[in-house]
């Protein structure tokens, strides 16, 4: 019988424990208890010396770990008698088992992508968390107001707790609950793109660039100049245009961090041209049916219109040199760009019905030829003709796509009428011939198919 002072010596040290690594998960952006990004952990002028910081402090955290760790293996050998011969044998044995799990794991799983559990500890790793931080504070996701000090870290939970709805990083309303606009103080530091939608774009009020610029001048005020140059020089590139640009940069970090083994959820997308000139962003948590639409009305149309014009305008200058020769040539191609862009979400949009019960690949799959990233448009690629197939008849966007198709699926698959709602007009509850109940198919009249082929 093990005493309860020993019981409370070992619930102590598991506490312990917890508390050491809840407090490095506030520091993961993918944590359900993210309050800032590691970047803030430390003390430090640049983002070099704050990753040292955070690198020791995360170093003394898993000696502390280690340490408790190894008081809590001493006790349980004591309660179980076990002399050094026998704890060694045991530490080989869990070693060897150990060493050939952890193998047969990575050949199974060798191309699979675990990053999502790791907290960045060196500057490059740091620096592309602090711009995807700031990107979600633009776009209503985080709240800027931790990072600049303005609100105290909350505290740590109660091990046994239930997990919050929201993390407490996130931008939240009284109820704890994702803010909406009314919800937000007048006074905010930073402009919210609350439509979801910003756009690589130079001078557009809702330029990429110029909106995270925004945000880490809310955060670093007079030093951001500095840090947005020693970010740019980490990340080896000219500009924090240049790595929102780039399909390699900045999505391919972000699609990293939000992949877990084979399941791919970015929640910032790059909708943009073939050559790069022109990307709009939009911000999963906010699509809607109407959001390429707005997108193509607010964005796409005016800046088509603007390069229109000054296509014209090269055109009347007579007398062009070869450096008017060659902008006319850019913007020729710009505007064809844009026009194909424009027509590319307008044909999506005609059907494009977004629900994110449905997950994000399959959500963006109609999409697939706006994205520049290569892997990604692949999978995408895949994953729409899968759709086309009838694969996922269960998901929502097939529903709203393929009617019929999904409607008579759901006649023969009960799993796929639950998933539509539509259980209790497809299928009935009947006594087989053994007084066994079980569910059968409706019989439908036309008019009744009708009806559920119009259902919203």
């Amino acid at each position: 019988m093990v005493s309860q002072n020993i019981k409370h010596v070992l619930a102590g040290a598991a506490e312990r424990i917890y508390c050491q690594k809840r407090e490095i998960d506030t520091f993961r952006l993918n944590s359900n208890i993210f309050v800032f990004p590691s970047v803030f952990a430390g003390e430090g002028v640049s983002l070099a010396e704050r990753a040292v910081a955070w690198s020791e402090r995360l170093s003394i955290k898993e000696k502390i770990i280690n340490s408790v760790q190894s008081e809590i293996n001493l006790l349980v050998s004591s309660l179980y008698e076990l002399d050094t011969p026998d704890r060694e044998a045991l530490n080989i044995t869990l070693d060897n088992e150990f060493i050939e799990k952890a193998t047969e794991d990575y050949l199974k799983e060798e191309e699979e992508d675990d990053d999502e559990e790791s907290v960045p500890i060196d500057k490059f790793a740091l620096t592309t968390d602090l711009l995807a931080y700031a990107l979600g504070c633009i776009l209503s996701r985080w709240d800027i107001c931790y990072a600049t000090g303005a609100k105290p870290i909350p505290d740590l939970p109660d091990p046994f707790a239930p997990l919050p709805v929201c993390p407490p990083g996130m931008l939240q309303n009284a109820q704890g609950l994702p803010a909406a606009p009314e919800e937000v103080p007048a006074d905010y530091p930073l402009l919210l793109t609350w439509g979801g939608i910003l756009v690589d774009d130079e001078g557009h009020p809702e330029d990429v660039a110029g909106r995270v610029r925004e945000a880490l001048a809310v955060i670093w005020g007079a030093r951001a100049g500095d840090i947005e140059q020693e970010a740019c020089d980490i990340l080896g590139v000219k500009s924090l245009r240049d790595y929102f640009r780039a399909p390699a940069k900045f999505f391919a970090e972000h699609l990293k961090r939000y992949s877990k083994s084979r399941r791919q959820a970015p929640i910032y997308w790059p909708l943009g041209t073939p050559s790069g000139s022109y990307t709009l962003w939009l911000y999963y948590h906010r699509l809607s049916d109407q959001t390429l639409y707005t997108a193509v009305n607010d964005f796409v149309e005016p800046k088509l219109r603007q390069v229109e014009q000054q296509t014209t305008a090269l055109r009347a200058h007579g007398g062009r040199d070869k450096t008017e020769e060659k902008a006319l040539e850019t913007l020729l191609h710009l505007e064809q760009e844009l026009r194909d862009l424009r027509d590319e979400l307008l044909r999506v949009a005609a059907f494009w019905k977004p629900n994110l019960n449905d997950g994000v690949v399959i959500t963006a799959a109609p999409l697939w030829r706006l994205f520049q990233h290569k892997p990604w448009q692949k999978n995408l690629k895949a994953t729409w003709e899968s759709l086309e197939k009838g694969d996922y008849d269960w998901a929502h966007l097939a529903y709203s796509i393929w009617p019929e198709r999904v409607v008579q699926a759901a006649r023969k698959d009960r799993s796929i009428a639950i998933a539509h709602d539509l259980e209790s007009a497809l299928w009935v509850k009947a006594v087989d011939g053994k007084g066994k109940e079980t569910w059968v198919e409706k019989e439908l009249s036309e008019d009744d198919i009708q009806k559920l082929l119009k259902r919203p």
